[in-house]
């Protein structure tokens, strides 16, 4: 009769706008909301900041290929330390703690002095020393003085070697015929940013590991009926309103688009001011102990080739998806996107990701797993081939309809799959490892390849290589589910036979 009575009180428009408000649940709506606006509003931009501070698009793809596999390291530690300590609240406010201060220190880390521009014609020593950072590659520099003589500068050293020999000294940059392979720069700002990053994203992965494991379990004692995709959706709906602000501030605050001159202070203001409002919030949590029911384990191995299979679709998916979170917003600032427009694709990419997410169950039903990932891979290839074929930075967003089935059925299917084919006991484990190909090797091969690819071919080109790389991945992948399909044919076919 009280289960009763309360689905009645529940339900309804009134009963929906109470459910949001209960206080047993309001706290873990204002966490995920704060938290994941907290992380639209500087997590995206971050490649932008990246090259506003002067560091190269391969420097670009080493941090971000370094980034990812944190994701590995961090999810089972953290469960661990959670359950040995018996302290989840208390964890999720230290990693949030450590999540700001280490994100939000990238603020203070000062730009790479200009690269001397290229070419330069009649310049002095004095001039050309005043630049601190040489281009790439070794340049020619011709020296007029009472004896012409032209010598090759390789760095700033040599040129002060040489203006202590002669009495006039005018030069002239001349970058070299050939293509010089990119190299990575040593700087203080390289490592400083890299590990700032390295500790700030790790505190991140954990904060969002431990949310979701309290939200868990506030839902499973909930006194009313809800779900955890119910209080999760007010984390996407932080992470599109915040990054669409975000990008309008900066444009109001910026007196140029380029991010050399862009001013991302809105961006780490928005950030530290919801970070510090989850902070809060976590405060709130009802404290509870949280119970883990044991497994029992079967003994079925995991290593079979349908496994193996999603696996290597899981890998290539998160491939596609490093490049996307290390290099779109990158390509966009490239053709001239203003910071509202990369606002406003975070926020379509949120718009067209919420609904195929509701929807996904239907489309497991209809396609099965395997024909889910092939539609996120084939979804991948168009949407890089498309990227290679605009001019328009505005023509990125319908392109990114193709987010629906690249993340938001493929990020579905991925939790589904491990939890329907795995034996109880051994999910948890094959959640596990699909996480880590996914987020951790898939996204931080993407990130590093990408970094090499950009640097020295562009990133039109870059987007197309990725692109076919993609679309081949998809025919190999479609010919290992009809392999797999005509093999499980023949196994029926014999079963019966056998029966006969």
């Amino acid at each position: 009769m009280n289960d009763q009575r309360v689905m009645q009180e529940y339900s309804g428009c009134t009963g929906h706008l109470k459910s949001f408000f209960h206080p047993h649940l309001f706290p873990l709506k204002v966490v995920f909301f704060l938290h994941f606006g907290a992380l639209a509003s500087l997590v995206p931009y971050i490649p932008l900041y990246i090259q506003h501070l002067g560091l190269s698009a391969l420097e670009n793809g080493i941090v971000y290929g370094i980034l990812p596999f944190l994701a590995i390291l961090s999810k089972p530690t953290t469960g661990g330390l959670a359950d040995k300590l018996k302290a989840p609240y208390v964890l999720l406010q230290f990693f949030l703690v450590v999540e700001l201060a280490f994100l939000s220190s990238i603020y203070f880390v000062p730009p790479i002095p200009a690269d001397i521009p290229s070419p330069i014609s009649n310049a002095s020593c004095r001039e050309i020393l005043s630049y601190r950072q040489f281009p790439l590659g070794s340049f020619t520099c011709t020296v007029s003085s009472p004896q012409t003589q032209t010598v090759d500068i390789q760095s700033n050293f040599d040129l002060k070697d040489l203006s202590r020999t002669l009495s006039v000294c005018n030069c002239s940059l001349v970058p070299p015929d050939k293509k010089v392979l990119p190299t990575v720069r040593w700087t203080k700002q390289f490592w400083l940013t890299g590990l700032l990053l390295i500790i700030g994203w790790y505190g991140y992965g954990a904060s969002v590991t431990l949310v979701d494991t309290i939200s868990f379990g506030i839902v499973e004692r909930s006194p009313i009926r809800t779900t955890y995709g119910s209080n999760r959706v007010l984390g996407t709906i932080g992470w599109a309103l915040c990054a669409l602000a975000v990008g309008f501030l900066m444009d109001a605050f910026s007196e140029e688009t380029t991010p050399e001159k862009r001013d991302f202070t809105p961006a780490f203001a928005l950030y530290i001011t919801m970070c510090c409002g989850a902070i809060i919030a976590a405060f709130f949590f009802k404290k509870e102990k949280l119970v883990r029911n044991p497994e029992i384990v079967a003994g079925r191995n995991l290593l079979t080739f349908e496994v193996l299979l999603f696996c290597s679709g899981t890998f290539v998916s998160g491939v596609c998806s490093g490049i996307l979170y290390a290099y779109l917003a990158w390509y966009q600032s490239e053709l001239g996107a203003s910071g509202l427009l990369l606002g406003i694709t975070v926020f379509v990419q949120a718009c067209y990701e919420a609904p195929m997410m509701a929807m996904s169950e239907w489309f497991i039903r209809k396609v099965g797993y395997h024909g889910c990932v092939l539609l996120c891979l084939l979804s991948f290839g168009v949407r890089f081939i498309g990227y290679y074929l605009i001019e328009n930075p505005w023509l990125v967003l319908p392109i990114d309809v193709t987010h629906a089935f690249g993340f938001g059925l493929f990020y579905a299917c991925m939790t589904s799959y491990a939890f329907e084919k795995a034996p109880v006991g051994i999910r948890a484990t094959l959640q596990g490892l699909l996480g880590a190909i996914y987020e951790g090797f898939g996204q931080g091969t993407g990130g590093l390849l990408a970094g090499v690819l950009y640097q020295y071919y562009g990133g039109r080109k870059t987007w197309l290589m990725y692109g076919l790389f993609t679309l081949f991945s998809a025919v190999i992948y479609a010919i290992g589910v009809l392999f797999l399909s005509r093999r499980r044919r023949r196994t029926r076919s014999f079963a019966m036979n056998t029966d006969l």
